[in-house]
């Protein structure tokens, strides 16, 4: 006699979750964004430039800047090439490590193949690719699905397991992140997780050379995806060690296998020794550092409040359901105390990286994206206060309803976010609640948006009525000078007004230097400024020319937020003549407004002076 399938067991679950993820993901792809088109765009370009570059180019080294040019113009896969950098020999290099790449890799094959017997282009970004590679990484995404229901089952009842299943995976961005940033880095990395924690589970249960290796395998594969990949570390490292007496056992328990060591190094070693490999090929040295372009750490002042709790992207506010997960802590510390260690430190330790990171609210995501890795480790607390709410008589209605809406609120967002209601980087209080479960929008709802920063080369400025002005710095050289400046190269020889102007010359090719911090200028997230001056060349500027730069910089230079260069020569001008120069700048999103400060200066690119005379910043705040 056939058995009666379950369908509310955790199997079944998991099952039920991977169909709908491969069916919203199809959907998603196909209808809301451009048919499975610029799925390998913007920051996924980074990880992925090694493939196409490598194995179709056979330039890994990204010399050949045309390339990129054809692949720009072809297939715009972001508003502009930010994703690799000049590294001085010739050669660029990618923004991020190559773990990613290593992942594309069979489905780039499949792509390749495909677009080789059809009439696509064989160049790495037509539809095979991008159809390819967007299915094919779902097979890692369910795998973490199956992985983390595994884990669970070690600690947990079938029908616990089920729910930890349902909220964690349908009740937090995982689902976002699975469903349409696929190819992103999270949903993977959750994935690389939840296969770890379950290695972890099973090498300490019967240790086995096998599970050492593959624990290895998986982790530095994990670590050269991602650098917070590491933090997974803290898991096997820490697990079952609660006391003295059971750090003592631990020791013991490696020492007896100790030759599993060397079965975990020789698997922690495979794929970063690729990523070595090609940085001896690219740059000539063994070790370097990829991530030398991103903006850092602010490890002294951590954005905690804002992390958690700003409309932006708190991550309380747009996954509300993971407080059970946090709440869990205590309850997991009370039913389990060998593995609460390891779990809490591990959280601790991600929330403060995350909450440390220069760009904290984690680019155009929906919600905090960072942590979606994490809630494979942090379905464990949420298990045990699960398993301690459904105890309480009246406590655990209260939990089903929260959790229920949670879910749907969830999905719901997840909606509004894949038909644009939503905006990955200009949610504020007064917008979030205008759209409230609202599933259209109007132009009164739009205008309590951030502004939209739409990554152009050039700043558009058509609404100034919307604006208060001020002049927030001024340089006359006369009697109104906001700044000091080196009187040596006072000219009084030209001028506009008064009898002063400021030449730079091939020997001091910098003029006076705005540095104007944040928060001096304003507290709102963006304003505009309009940077002026005049200027007098006795020369075609086609011969010697000067660039004004405004440039947003963070932590004394670590990083560059935005910057941007003109060239006078790009100016209508007359020789002989005063002339001039306006430009319009939109603040790019404040790292910190403490720690970021504009520089707004004229340099001279040539051999032959030029004179400059009202020098201005006018500043323009949003009147609400």
């Amino acid at each position: 006699m056939k058995s009666k399938i379950n369908f509310t067991s955790s199997k079944s679950i998991a099952i039920f979750i991977s169909i709908i993820i491969v069916i919203v993901h199809y959907i998603f792809r196909k209808y809301n964004y451009q048919n499975f088109h610029n799925v390998l765009g913007w920051d996924v370009l980074a990880y992925y430039l090694y493939l196409p570059f490598t194995f179709i180019h056979g330039d890994p080294g990204m010399s050949d800047q045309t390339i990129i040019k054809y692949i720009f113009d072809t297939y715009q896969p972001s508003g502009t090439f930010y994703q690799a950098y000049p590294i001085g020999n010739g050669n660029w290099s990618p923004m991020y490590t190559l773990g990613y790449a290593i992942l594309y890799f069979p489905f780039f094959i499949i792509g390749h193949i495909w677009a080789l017997l059809s009439s696509y282009p064989a160049d790495g970004f037509s539809y095979p690719y991008q159809f390819s590679i967007a299915n094919g990484v779902i097979v890692y995404i369910i795998g973490g699905v199956f992985a983390i229901r595994k884990s669970l089952t070690h600690f947990f009842s079938d029908k616990i397991t089920s729910v930890v299943l349902v909220c964690m995976l349908l009740g937090t961005t995982f689902f976002h992140e699975a469903v349409i940033d696929e190819v992103g880095p999270h949903a993977m990395m959750f994935a690389g997780f939840a296969a770890a924690l379950l290695l972890t589970i099973k090498w300490h249960n019967n240790p086995q050379p096998k599970t050492a290796f593959l624990l290895g395998l998986v982790t530095g594969l994990c670590i050269l995806a991602r650098g917070s990949g590491i933090f997974v570390v803290f898991v096997p490292l820490l697990w079952n060690i609660y006391d003295k007496e059971s750090l003592i056992k631990k020791l013991e328990l490696v020492w007896e296998n100790r030759k599993h060591l060397l079965f975990l190094l020789a698997g922690l070693f495979v794929f970063p020794m690729v990523q070595i490999i090609y940085w001896k090929l690219i740059t000539g040295d063994f070790i370097f550092n990829t991530y030398k372009v991103t903006p850092g750490f602010d490890w002294l002042q951590p954005h905690f409040q804002k992390v958690f709790f700003s409309y932006k992207k708190g991550w309380l506010l747009y996954t509300p359901i993971i407080a059970f997960a946090l709440l869990g802590m205590y309850s997991m510390v009370k039913q389990n105390k060998k593995i609460s260690l390891a779990v809490i430190t591990f959280a601790l330790i991600n929330i403060y990286v995350i909450s440390s990171w220069g760009t904290w609210w984690q680019g155009g995501s929906f919600g905090s994206r960072y942590f979606v890795e994490s809630y494979a480790i942090l379905a464990i607390p949420f298990g045990y206060f699960t398993q301690a709410i459904l105890k309480k008589r009246f406590l655990k209605y209260i939990f089903i309803v929260l959790a229920s809406f949670f879910i749907f609120l969830n999905l719901f967002q997840t909606w509004q976010f894949n038909n644009f209601l939503f905006d990955g980087y200009s949610m504020t209080k007064e917008y979030y609640w205008k759209i409230f479960l609202k599933t259209e929008t109007n132009k009164e709802d739009l205008k309590y948006r951030e502004i939209i920063r739409d990554f152009a080369p050039v700043d558009l400025f058509n609404n100034k009525g919307d604006y208060n002005k001020r002049t927030a710095a001024f340089l006359n050289f006369e009697d109104v000078n906001f700044i000091d400046f080196n009187r040596e190269f006072i000219d009084t020889s030209v001028s506009v007004s008064g009898e002063n102007s400021f030449k730079i010359t091939p020997e001091a090719i910098y003029g006076p230097t705005y540095k104007l911090p944040y928060h001096h200028l304003t507290e709102k997230e963006h304003a505009y400024m309009t940077v002026s001056f005049d200027y007098f060349a006795a020369h075609d500027l086609a011969e010697s020319s000067a660039f004004l730069i405004v440039e947003m910089d963070h932590n004394n230079g670590q990083y560059v937020e935005k910057r941007r260069a003109w060239n006078l020569r790009d100016f209508k001008h007359k020789t002989g003549e005063w002339n001039t120069v306006s430009v319009d700048y939109l603040t790019p999103y404040p790292l910190s407004m403490t720690n970021d400060v504009f520089k707004i200066y004229v340099y001279l690119d040539g051999d032959k002076a030029i004179n400059i005379d009202n020098f201005k910043v006018d500043l323009y705040e949003r009147k609400w």
